[in-house]
């Protein structure tokens, strides 16, 4: 059994990161997940909110602001992929909440809303649902707009299973 496994972060055009890590932690929809290795084949659907990178003894090395996404699990590799993803010590509240007034959509507007509520220690989930496609009249499927920030049901700190 191994002591690591491989990691990847990806954009939609390219690699973000990529390393050997003893263990991760990712925002899943209905809670965060732990990641170790030889974890069974698992996918996650990613919620906004904060990757952690872990050595062995459980400590935080690095740790990144993702703007939801998938996390696929197989054979001892993660890959997480996302849209949009920053560096924790690249920001600070000023800078999430002046980025946050100026977002140019709504899902923009979230990310940096869940920044500047994990900088001042809260913790909301955005994608609340599992179900976030829905099929239109027309046979189409397509993915749901997140919850508001503002909707009260969104305001879970931890979600038991």
């Amino acid at each position: 059994m191994s002591n690591e496994f491989d990691l990847s972060i990806e954009l939609p055009m390219r690699t973000f990161w990529q390393g050997k890590v003893s263990a991760a932690i990712l925002p899943a929809v209905r809670a965060d997940v732990e990641i170790l290795p030889e974890r069974a084949p698992s996918v996650f659907v990613l919620d906004y909110g904060l990757l952690q990178i872990l050595n062995a003894k459980g400590e935080a090395v690095k740790r990144f602001f993702i703007y939801s996404g998938v996390a696929d699990i197989a054979q001892n590799k993660c890959r997480v992929m996302t849209q949009n993803i920053l560096p924790y010590e690249e920001i600070n509240i000023a800078q999430a909440k002046d980025k946050m007034a100026t977002a140019e959509d709504e899902c923009e507007r979230l990310f940096y809303k869940m920044i500047v509520n994990y900088l001042v220690g809260s913790r909301k989930r955005y994608l609340r649902t599992l179900n976030i496609f829905s099929r239109r009249k027309d046979g189409k499927i397509v993915l749901n707009k997140p919850h508001s920030p503002e909707d009260p049901a969104t305001e879970e700190s931890s979600v038991s299973a």
